[in-house]
């Protein structure tokens, strides 16, 4: 090339074009995915580097916009990557922050590859999200994403054992750990305490769901109050037996129709069948 000038632009352009490859294609420098920025900012703050998780989380977050399913969720708690540094983050906010609703641990919850287990009563997570931070009791969820099988009566995500509307969720459960979500209230003695179980309120139902299925429907409408407490992963606060199964992901966030339940859970068990769990 015979004039420097038009060397030296074409130089830069090549630069500038790399940058910005790597900046929107590359966040390793090492994989030609396309990741979505809020899959990004996660992947960021964790720390993780196994392109496996990465792809399984992209994948996820895209799957949830494109079912018109992300912006339901105040907090999504994936648990990758096996360490309390990688599973502490909200998907939705992944800023290390009590404000962005991530985790704080107490005890010695035990982490593995498939997320994480609360053995005793020391053992949980905060979320720093009390119930009436979801703002509408007519439009409430929670969901636990159990990986063990066991008949352990005792709480897996919830409030409090001692003041209504309580706002827990119990996979097993005997009278003394009771699901309880805005007035709803049951026990649970299922022989399935494996896969993803939520309770969700709408204006005329609180309904318990597992893999997407109605498993129980009240329909009365839930009863408009809150505790005012964070949710607890691992326990509730009072009564607080553990339920003891394995936490691979947890949800908190409004309501969903039973379609939109279906449509949910097949996009969890894509994301735990991309990790292998």
């Amino acid at each position: 090339m015979k004039n420097p000038l038009q060397f030296i632009a074409v130089i830069l352009f090549g630069l500038f074009f790399s940058s910005c490859q790597k900046e929107f294609l590359n966040p390793n420098g090492k994989d030609s995915t396309v990741y979505d920025a809020d899959a990004l900012k996660f992947i960021d703050s964790t720390g993780i580097t196994d392109s496996v998780q990465k792809i399984a989380i992209n994948n996820f977050v895209n799957q949830l916009k494109d079912s018109a399913l992300w912006t339901k969720f105040i907090a999504i708690y994936p648990m990758e990557g096996g360490s309390a540094n990688t599973t502490k983050w909200n998907l939705k906010d992944p800023r290390d922050l009590d404000a962005a609703y991530r985790l704080t641990f107490y005890g010695n919850p035990v982490y593995t590859f498939g997320g994480m287990l609360f053995p005793t009563i020391s053992d949980y997570a905060d979320t720093h999200l009390a119930d009436s931070a979801i703002g509408d009791c007519f439009n409430a969820s929670i969901s636990y994403y159990s990986g063990t099988q066991n008949t352990t009566s005792g709480y897996d995500i919830g409030c409090t054992d001692g003041a209504v509307p309580y706002n827990e969720l119990s996979v097993y459960s005997n009278s003394a750990d009771k699901s309880e979500w805005f007035g709803f209230s049951e026990d649970i003695l299922s022989p399935n305490t494996t896969g993803l179980f939520m309770l969700s309120s709408s204006a005329t139902n609180v309904t318990r769901y597992r893999n997407g299925v109605v498993v129980s429907s009240k329909g009365v409408a839930p009863n408009n109050s809150f505790t005012n407490l964070t949710f607890l992963i691992g326990k509730s606060r009072i009564t607080i037996h553990p339920g003891q199964k394995e936490c691979e992901l947890a949800t908190i966030g409004s309501g969903l129709t039973d379609a939109q339940e279906f449509t949910f859970y097949n996009i969890v068990q894509n994301f735990e069948t991309a990790l292998g769990r």
